[in-house]
């Protein structure tokens, strides 16, 4: 079993992501258009994030034609943001569009008092799940007690490649 040694940005990142389940996944359309969608997502060790969505939707669509996307996480409570920059890729393998969307189902039973998720909602297909792998995570702590410069706001991780991917 390899065991995985986060630095303290890291360590911070990666447990505001796991905590917060809630984002909006920002593509491109095929005309080359931003679109915007809220949605559940999970996240792994390496920072790899895992998304549900359905074959008969614009997300779908934008994803098989542009893989690159931004992932944005909100808290407003602590004030806290992260912005994940990465690419796209489909995930074929049943077991795990299973397993993704079981996290997708926890998730929205965590933070909704409806339950169900909303892309459980709409008849737009079969399900589909896409892994998203970061080039560049950054987080920013607004409610740090005191004023500072842009740079000195965000930590940030960009350590990734995507080979392999």
């Amino acid at each position: 079993m390899q065991i995985t040694t986060y630095s303290d940005t890291e360590t911070r990142i990666y447990e505001f992501l796991d905590s917060t389940p809630v984002g909006v996944l920002s593509s491109v359309t095929p005309d080359n258009d931003p679109y915007g969608a809220a949605i559940y997502f999970g996240i792994d060790k390496k920072f790899i994030v895992s998304v549900l969505t359905k074959s008969d939707t614009r997300k779908y669509d934008n994803l098989t034609h542009n893989r690159h996307v931004m992932l944005t996480v909100f808290d407003a409570i602590t004030q806290t943001t992260v912005q994940l920059t990465g690419e796209a890729k489909e995930i074929t393998d049943s077991s795990k569009i299973n397993e993704i969307a079981q996290m997708n189902m926890k998730a929205s039973m965590k933070t909704s008092d409806g339950g169900i998720p909303a892309i459980s909602k709409i008849e737009a297909g079969a399900f589909v799940a896409f892994e998203i792998k970061p080039v560049l995570v950054r987080m920013a702590v607004y409610e740090r007690p005191d004023a500072g410069g842009y740079d000195d706001l965000f930590e940030s991780i960009t350590k990734f490649e995507l080979k392999d991917f």
